[in-house]
């Protein structure tokens, strides 16, 4: 279950002027969000590499920065994208963590570990690009196999699994029109078996067998 969110912090008094955090950078505090408070800052070590986290690079200046933007009240919760388990861990030291937003779909599975390390902790896992991101064809032998099982499409079997594979995921699937919404939404009424993926490992024994 994830932990209910804590009571949002009390904005900054009107008026009051806002310095640069010391040592990071970043501009004045009411610069970044223009006054107004927000309810999810997420820190990313860097801009590139968006499809693997970056080894052996801290987060710590950026995740303090933010954390003091939380204490301000300009930002009730703190995230992180593009990470691995170190910078959750390096995170946590600093802030709570309430979201990690991170590469992994059911043709990219490399990030299972952090998944179950976020399910642990209560903390929301999202995964980008749960369609394969228009980079890769997640339309497999197994997956289509699985698809016309259930009557469903290949993208509702693909949010299905990820569905099945922790609790605590949220997947983010685009959508330009309504069909494709409703598409989306209906993938949650699909539940899979270990007829559909037998191996325990595609999703650490979670399926449900008939």
């Amino acid at each position: 279950m994830l932990r209910p969110p804590p009571p949002r912090p009390s904005r900054p008094p009107p008026g009051r002027s806002h310095s640069p955090v010391p040592g990071t950078g970043l501009p004045p505090a009411g610069g970044l969000v223009g006054g107004e408070s927000a309810d999810l800052g997420h820190c990313r070590p860097r801009i590139g590499g968006l499809t693997s986290p970056p080894q052996g690079e801290s987060v710590a200046a950026r995740f303090e920065a933010l954390a003091a933007l939380r204490e301000e009240g300009l930002i009730r919760h703190l995230g992180l994208s593009n990470v691995d388990a170190g910078h959750l861990a390096e995170a946590r030291a600093i802030a709570p963590v309430v979201a990690v937003q991170n590469h992994f779909h059911a043709a990219h599975r490399d990030d299972t570990n952090l998944l179950s390390a976020c399910e642990k902790a209560g903390i929301a896992y999202v995964p980008y690009f749960p369609l394969g991101g228009g980079v890769t064809d997640l339309s497999g032998d197994r997956i289509t196999k699985v698809a016309a099982r259930h009557g469903a499409t290949v993208p509702q079997i693909a949010l299905a699994w990820l569905h099945a594979a922790s609790p605590t995921t949220l997947a983010i699937p685009g959508t330009g029109s309504l069909p494709h919404l409703e598409e989306n939404i209906a993938a949650a009424a699909i539940t899979l078996t270990g007829e559909d993926w037998p191996t325990s490992a595609d999703l650490g024994g979670r399926l449900s067998r008939r």
